[in-house]
């Protein structure tokens, strides 16, 4: 049996892998869509957004479901050391995700149209969307490979295999959107017409070459996840066990999708209300008044840069960029989320109370405070870290989202720990009772954008006033429901009060000190300065707190350098 703190360690460590690749992932993410913005523009994102708004849902079942069912079940049997049953489940998986990629790639295509019609309410968002569907299946494929080995916390494959994806996006999205737009602008120019129809303005053409560029660039997505899949199977070829005879592959499909069953329905409805959640924001800015959409602008600091029918695509758009920074926080604490699976899972397993309850508290704990430290390096730097990367190439979108950053910056939090409740849930084997909190949590978000969205007096921020409420609907229930059902305690005050109480402090002192003593007209050197100083506001409040602790640290510092000198 492997001790608390083995597992611990090598749950943190794993952790940290992917934590690290995450970073790099998310760096590329917005180094890749700053000159892709700059490209399409912002009615180019709106094509670019309406089309991952689609794609979500289906991703969500390929990449959430299975992965974390599989790598809970490979958890399971190995810590058993049934190595036929992991072999079985190991082969049965990749043909599983197959078929489920291939249906989720056609029902991608079989309803583009009607989505882009109804929802988007653009036609030719069409375009977008057909290109992204293949990368279902390259991810569903790909999911087989990460679930697999994420079972053994080995989170390398995962690791390496985003990061690969992201650079492939990144190099080609960009290639792909420049020639795109080269092409198309240059052959204007030079016939006034774009595909053969003539137009007879710039704003014109513009408008009809963003769908053409927006979906160019999202070829590169589709390489990225082809090339991640290629990877995946080249490692596996390598660093692949010894086949295990008689395996049972039909049983270990069986048990695999009587597994993800409830996994599936809780996260099928979590799709579901996200995609009415984005679509409900959608439908709202295109029933808007254009008067209220140009007021909204002039009030955000912004300035009119598309045509009146453009309009809700381009304020989608501005949406799109502002989640962008707010979407870096949770995406990096997601990787507590993932390498929790299997650690909580083996915890709960051997079935020690305190060893699973000091583990749920740490990866708790640990979220709340990435999170929380993350959203207010955000809201600090959102003026300096807009203008250095829109100030040049897209002005508009750096005034008109500099507050919509920082609102979404102060609500970071929820979404992270929102998502580290529903991995823990899962982990225990309690999926179904997830099931209801999603559904709450959707309505309550679809209730308050019908509401707030589609008044003239609030448009985008009430999307963020609705995300905020309805995550935090999620995040408490769901950590109520791991209490109530395992009879872990969890340190309320400690783990959740006072690593927001300390944010609320740290954004009081910035805000009451000079941080431009420094003399230099910098937007690198103030993001610089002023990370620096919130977080060591933040540190020390976290260590006279409690919330980190000196002696803990050096122990573990000495405990570890005495077992390498040993």
């Amino acid at each position: 049996m492997i001790c608390l703190s083995s597992l611990k360690n090598k749950y943190l460590s794993s952790a940290f892998v992917l934590l690290l690749s995450t970073v790099i992932v998310k760096a590329v993410g917005a180094v890749y869509k700053i000159p892709l913005t700059a490209f399409i523009g912002g009615i180019g994102r709106g094509y670019f957004a309406y089309a991952y708004n689609l794609f979500m849902p289906v991703h969500a079942i390929t990449m959430g479901v299975f992965p974390i069912a599989l790598s809970r079940l490979v958890s399971t049997y190995n810590s058993k050391g049934d190595e036929q049953r992991v072999a079985s489940l190991k082969k049965g998986s990749f043909r599983l995700f197959v078929a489920v990629g291939l249906a989720g790639m056609c029902l991608l295509l079989a309803v583009s149209r009607q989505y882009s019609l109804l929802v988007a309410g653009s036609p030719s968002a069409v375009y977008t969307i057909a290109v992204l569907a293949p990368s279902v299946l390259f991810s569903s494929m790909a999911a087989s490979y990460r679930g697999y080995y994420e079972g053994f916390l080995n989170m390398i494959p995962t690791a390496i295999s985003q990061t690969i994806e992201a650079l492939f996006k990144m190099i080609f999205g960009l290639l792909f959107a420049r020639m795109s737009m080269v092409y198309f602008v240059t052959e204007y120019e030079k016939t006034g017409m774009v595909l053969d129809k003539a137009f007879e303005n710039e704003a014109a053409a513009l408008s009809a070459i963003y769908p053409y560029t927006s979906a160019f660039a999202m070829l590169g997505v589709t390489l990225g996840a082809l090339a991640g899949l290629c990877f995946l199977w080249c490692y596996s070829l390598f660093n692949g066990k010894p086949t295990v005879k008689a395996c049972d592959v039909r049983g270990s499909q069986r048990e695999l999708l009587l597994f993800s069953f409830p996994i599936m329905i809780s996260t099928g409805v979590q799709s579901i209300f996200q995609f009415l959640d984005t679509a409900s924001i959608q439908v709202a800015l295109g029933r808007l008044n254009i008067v209220a959409i140009k007021s909204m602008l002039m009030q955000m600091g912004g300035t009119v840069q598309a045509a009146d029918k453009d309009l809700p695509t381009y304020m989608y758009g501005l949406y799109s960029s502002a989640l962008d920074f707010k979407n870096l926080i949770p995406s990096i604490t997601m990787a507590l989320g993932v390498a929790s699976v299997p650690a909580i899972s083996r915890a709960f397993e051997q079935g020690s109370r305190e060893r699973f309850e000091a583990l749920v508290n740490s990866i708790y704990k640990y979220t709340m405070l990435l999170s929380v430290i993350g959203g207010i390096i955000l809201y600090s730097c959102a003026d300096d870290i807009l203008n250095l990367l829109y100030g040049k190439s897209s002005p508009d979108i750096a005034a008109s989202t500099v507050d919509l950053v920082k609102a979404l910056s102060l609500t970071a939090f929820l979404y992270s720990l929102a998502g580290t409740a529903v991995f823990s849930v899962q982990a225990v084997g309690l999926a179904k009772k997830s099931i209801l909190p999603y559904a709450v949590s959707g309505i309550i978000r679809v209730a308050l954008n019908v509401l707030l969205v589609g008044n003239g007096k609030y448009i985008l921020y009430g999307a963020v006033i609705s995300g905020a409420v309805g995550y935090a609907v999620l995040s408490g229930w769901c950590i109520a429901i791991v209490c109530k059902n395992t009879k872990t305690r969890i340190s309320f005050i400690k783990i959740f009060v006072l690593p927001v109480l300390a944010g609320i402090a740290t954004l009081f002192v910035y805000k009451h000190m000079d941080l431009y003593l420094i003399g230099i007209n910098s937007s690198i050197v103030n993001i610089i300065v002023k990370c620096l100083f919130v977080v060591s506001v933040y540190c020390i409040l976290c260590f006279l707190c409690g919330m980190l602790n000196f002696r803990r640290f050096f122990r573990d510092f000495v405990s570890k350098k005495n077992k390498a000198n040993a």
